[in-house]
Order: C-alpha cells, then structure tokens, then sequence
C-alpha cells in the first residue's frame, strides 16, 4: 500500500442535487484511474466508492450511502461489497439498488458480502416485486429493462481464505471473511489498498503476527478513520 506521503488526496466537490447537498463531480476520472471517494459526509460507518480501470465498486453499503454520487455514478455501478450483514453496514443496500435500477443500470447488480449476503440479497428482491412493479405503472420501464432491478448475491466463504470478490482481469477486488462476519478487503489495480470495516475484528484475526499493512480506516493509514474526508488518489493517469 502507498504510504501517508506518496498518497495524493484531491476534493472535488461541488454543490448540486437536492437541497444542494455535496455531490462528488467525477467526470474527471478516466479508465486508467483509481481512486476511493467517500460515501456522503453524514455517512458515518465504512464506506467508499472504488472507481478503478472503467469499473465502480461500492465498498460499504451503509445508511446515506447513496447521497455523495449522481445518478449518472449509481447507473454505472458494476458492483457492492458489503462489510458485514449488520444493520449499519447494509441499511442504505436498498437505495443503492433502486436508484441503480431507475438510473438505468442495465445489468443485475452484483452483492458480496458474508455467508448469507445471497439469502439477503434474494429477500431485498422478493421485498421490492411489487414497488418495482408499481414504479413501472407510474413512471415506465427504466432504460436498464425490468430484470435489471435485480440483485445478485454471492458469497464469502467463513474460511480464512481470500476469495475473488470481483476481477475484470485489470482490476481485482479479493475478500476475506475475518471471522465473526466481517470482511478485510483487497483492491488491485497497478498497487494494493486494504479496507476494514472494522479495525478491532482485523487486528483480533492477524493474532500474535505483526501485520505488514494497514488497511484503510484504521489508525496509521492514510484515512484513519471512517469517513473518507476527500477522495484518496492512488493511480491517476
């Protein structure tokens, strides 16, 4: 992982949306970028959109989660990865998924999470048949089509092993279930960066081993904690 100086941090943030609330201006990335932005400023638990080769991957589906980004962000979403399936990490899942959906996302939107993330992820979708179908009567089909509303759980595995949470061939995004249901993360793209969702579940599964790392969020890294206060910078072409 880059250290404290060689990271670059940048905010672009510029008023827009409603109640002229801050919403990150991202026009300005290309596919050869990466860079984590963060969640909503009133997002308090872990959260950050990955944007990396052409791909965004929303790590951290908490309440508000959705507040920081366009709708135009949100339609190109190409996956989340939630930490854990605790309520603060999950509740704003469903806002993610609808704005999505009626943004025009064209695909089913892939979840990782957990062993029980895909049960989750079913449960969201038989929950919003119906709101789905009334939105289709008032408003028409979204540009994505009706199956893209869908959700698509899978699964990490309670193991120790680091599973391919999302992997474009560029891009490599690995989880690891830590015990207890929570996940440490690892995004590759021309570096490394680890995220924890939470810093005492990490350090109680490194044991007596001194970790080589810091993973994002904890103290000692670049972000010491959650949230991000502006987007961190690792590749910028």
């Amino acid at each position: 992982m880059l250290n404290r100086e060689t990271v670059l941090t940048i905010g672009f943030i510029v008023l827009g949306g409603c109640g002229g609330e801050p919403v990150l201006e991202t026009n300005t990335i290309t596919p050869r970028d990466f860079v984590l932005l963060p969640c909503h400023a009133d997002v308090s638990a872990p959260c950050a959109l990955a944007v990396a080769g052409g791909k965004r991957v929303l790590i951290g589906a908490p309440s508000g989660a959705d507040m920081a980004f366009s709708d135009e962000d949100l339609e190109q979403l190409d996956a989340v990865l939630v930490f854990s399936l605790r309520a603060r990490d999950v509740e704003g899942l469903d806002r993610v998924r609808n704005r999505s959906w009626q943004a025009g996302r064209e695909t089913p939107l892939l979840v990782v999470g957990p062993e029980g993330a895909s049960d989750f992820a079913d449960a969201l979708n038989v929950a919003f048949e119906t709101p789905d179908a009334l939105h289709i009567v008032d408003e028409g089909i979204p540009a994505g089509g009706f199956d893209a509303a869908l959700l698509r759980g899978a699964d990490v595995p309670l193991s120790g092993d680091w599973v391919s949470a999302f992997d474009t061939g560029d891009l490599l995004i690995e989880a690891r279930d830590m015990g207890n249901g929570h996940l440490h993360v690892q995004v590759r793209y021309q570096t490394m960066v680890e995220l924890v969702g939470n810093c005492a579940a990490w350090q109680a599964s490194q044991g007596e081993a001194a970790p080589t790392e810091t993973p994002l969020g904890c103290d000692g890294s670049p972000a010491s904690e959650w949230p991000l206060a502006t987007p961190i910078w690792y590749v910028r072409d």
